[in-house]
């Protein structure tokens, strides 16, 4: 099914590549994971405080997440089967049963308990079906303060604290703990939203909401376990616990829940953001992820040890009777973590049915069309005089046997053959050296900064590292970024000579304003970064040679088309690339079609402005959106029109853009449309996007991934 783990060891060298064939399709999760079977799931009423109604599917939710909070009595572990053991009857006067181990071929008469059940689970429904409103109805039907006794698992004290050893969430020490309610932890991008969706979702007045972020943050635990719901974000809660371990104000709270929002954020459990997690008290724990597993198998480890799930979350039990078998193609591994996901996991999609037979969530219908666009004389001249300079650089790499010690300077190569394909322009910028007149004194400032620098930690790179990251700056090389995989987008510099997105640097940060260089971990201010010199810096005047790509064109009749009919649709345009939208400004000014952007380079409470102001304006219907930028997990059911300038590497980035937009409170048609230039490298991307998608399904040897490779990229250049 999920031939990764083999793949990955081959790899490792070629980040971006390896990132896409490990990208999981929604199908093969479904197969993995598995979809719940609802029938046998009643529903639950949600509190009056609940100010909007939910569908079936959504009350159904709300009672199986309310039975899992109240946790399984200690009668039913113990007549339930442990999942590592199969029961075989037999025909003997002395037992009925005899009990095998499937692992490790151990067999008894005496019935192997279940180990007892951690309070709580993953929510692990397709993105669009309201985790958020789920969550929401929770915690007003289960109001709840600290860690309070599990029933057949110890006693209580008092103050609700639990006495006995067994209860990993809630020792003795909690005694000297205040008590608190839920703590919510998510993405930056997403805490505006939360905030906003329990206000509106809640009685007025019904809970107090406090976020603990910026410069809203508390020092006193006792002054945050007095709201009903905290929020807070995974790098705050990182950077707390780096600083204060187990002392932080979040791990001195004694809390009754602990929901971690896309919680795959997780998934590397040695990471300290992964340890925070595990480390904090709570009576329950829940994961909302619509993706439980992203890259492979291991991803689900991280999310067992959050919840506590003896004796799954030791990795010792994990490895030998999952994790190997797993990776051996021993069945068994699969089998068995199925059997414990079963009881943890409610997974539905949007194909569901219900008992009737009917989907449980009916939404408008999606209209996905590929504009093909043909360029002018002279973007194909352009286009074409490109790819022949290309391939003749790749037929030279093939001949020599070198394609992939060559794979960055190829990759390379196809950034510009894409950039191309949106609008000659943006390869351009890459012509004149006379931008580059200040990277002498780029390199003087990285010298100067360092020698500066009274850290004692702190990595200084030498003056020839420097001058070799400045001369490739010169020469217009482009890295990849190392956070996201693909080339950088709007460079910055760090004082440690480092190169990345802006965006994926500041987003990966604790705080707004510092945080650590990825890289090497040396600690930076948001002040210290350089903005390098990039594509969006062009050597023509754009604006007085402004030029219309076939591309663009198509998008602009597209946006005129939607404003004659006055049918007050909104539209959001995609791109991978801040300078094709710096392009695109020219002509929407031109022709006075308003529009806002939604960047990298917008800081949290702009980012929250521009989305507000979008959902209310009937003036800017368009918005201009970084792929990167976009998030997951936001909510754009205000536009119904989807514009996708170019192809990413993977596929399942472009239908996590869409489900932003199709999904609950989505009234109208949802029209996308993907702009694909003919006879170019983008019309072979997509047939790669396909092999590929065929290819995910079968186990691959090192050997064949690499060949497998090199075919994708002759096809490229074909």
């Amino acid at each position: 099914m999920l031939p990764v783990v083999k793949r990955r060891k081959g790899c490792q060298q070629y980040p971006e590549q390896s990132k896409d064939e490990q990208a999981i399709s929604e199908s093969s999760l479904n197969k993995l994971v598995g979809a719940a079977e609802m029938y046998n799931l009643e529903e639950m009423e949600p509190p009056y405080t609940l100010m909007c109604d939910l569908r079936p599917y959504q009350k159904q939710a709300l009672y199986w997440m309310s039975e899992l909070e109240k946790g399984i009595h200690a009668e039913k572990a113990a007549k339930t089967l442990h999942p590592c053991w199969a029961a075989y009857q037999i025909s003997d006067e002395r037992a009925s049963s005899i009990y095998v181990n499937t692992f490790s071929g151990e067999s008894t008469t005496k019935f192997p308990t279940a180990t007892q059940m951690a309070r709580g689970g993953i929510l692990a429904d397709a993105m669009g079906l309201g985790k958020t409103v789920m969550t929401i109805a929770l915690i007003l039907a289960r109001p709840g303060r600290g860690c309070y006794v599990n029933h057949g698992r110890g006693t209580a004290t008092a103050d609700g604290t639990e006495t006995t050893k067994s209860n990993k969430d809630c020792r003795t020490k909690t005694s000297s703990k205040a008590n608190g309610g839920t703590l919510i932890v998510c993405p930056m991008a997403l805490l505006g939203q939360w905030k906003d969706e329990l206000e509106t979702h809640s009685k007025p007045e019904s809970i107090s909401i406090f976020v603990h972020y910026g410069g809203s943050r508390a020092s006193d635990p006792k002054g945050i376990a007095e709201h009903n719901v905290v929020l807070t974000t995974y790098g705050v809660l990182t950077a707390a616990y780096k600083n204060d371990s187990e002392n932080s104000i979040f791990h001195r709270v004694s809390w009754y829940r602990v929901v971690l929002d896309e919680a795959h954020t997780i998934k590397s459990w040695k990471t300290q953001g992964a340890q925070a997690a595990f480390s904090l008290s709570s009576h329950c724990r829940w994961c909302l992820t619509g993706t439980p597993i992203q890259n492979n198998l291991e991803d689900l480890y991280g999310l067992l040890c959050f919840l506590h799930v003896e004796p799954w979350c030791n990795w010792a039990w994990w490895n030998k009777l999952i994790q190997k078998p797993y990776e051996n193609g021993d069945p068994r591994g699969m089998k068995l973590i199925k059997a414990i996901l079963r009881p943890l996991m409610l997974r539905r999609t949007k194909e569901t049915k219900d008992k009737e037979g009917r989907p449980i969530l009916v939404l408008p219908p999606t209209d996905i069309q590929i504009i093909e666009c043909k360029q002018s004389e002279a973007e194909h001249d352009f286009y074409d005089a490109l790819f022949k300079r290309s391939k003749v650089q790749f037929d030279q790499f093939v001949a020599q046997g070198k394609v992939l010690h060559n794979y960055a300077n190829i990759l390379e190569l196809l950034l510009r053959l894409r950039q191309c394909c949106n609008h000659p322009f943006l390869v351009m910028s890459r012509a004149d050296s006379q931008k580059y007149t200040d990277l002498s004194k780029l390199a003087r400032r990285f010298l100067e900064t360092n020698s500066n620098s009274t850290t004692a930690n702190q990595t200084v790179p030498t003056h020839a590292y420097v001058e070799e990251v400045v001369e490739g700056i010169r020469r217009g090389e482009n890295t990849e970024c190392p956070i996201c995989l693909e080339y950088a987008d709007d460079p910055v510099l760090t004082p440690c000579a480092h190169k990345m997105c802006r965006e994926c640097l500041l987003s990966s940060w604790r705080t707004p304003t510092s945080g650590l260089c990825p890289i090497c971990r040396q600690l930076l201010k948001k002040t210290d970064l350089i903005a390098c010199p990039s594509e969006n810096q062009f050597w023509v005047d754009v604006e007085k040679n402004w030029k219309e790509s076939s591309k663009v064109s198509g998008l602009l009749e597209c946006l005129e088309h939607i404003q004659r009919t006055g049918s007050g649709e909104k539209s959001i345009v995609f791109s991978q690339w801040t300078s094709f939208f710096d392009l695109l400004e020219i002509p929407l000014k031109r022709r006075g079609i308003g529009f806002l952007r939604f960047d990298g380079k917008l800081v949290q409470k702009q980012r929250e402005l521009v989305l507000k102001e979008f959902s209310e304006t009937k003036e800017k219907m368009v918005l201009l959106m970084s792929l990167k930028a976009g998030g997951v997990g936001l909510n754009l059911t205000a536009a119904s029109n989807v514009f996708l300038m170019d192809p990413w590497w993977n596929p399942a980035v472009e239908e996590q853009a869409i489900m932003r937009i199709h999904r609950i409170g989505q009234k109208r048609t949802v029209r996308v449309r993907r702009f694909i230039v003919k006879d170019t490298v983008e019309e072979r991307m997509q047939q790669v996007q396909a092999r590929k998608q065929r290819m995910i399904a079968g186990a691959l040897t090192d050997q064949e991934v690499r060949t497998a490779r090199i075919e994708e990229l002759k096809m490229l250049f074909r």
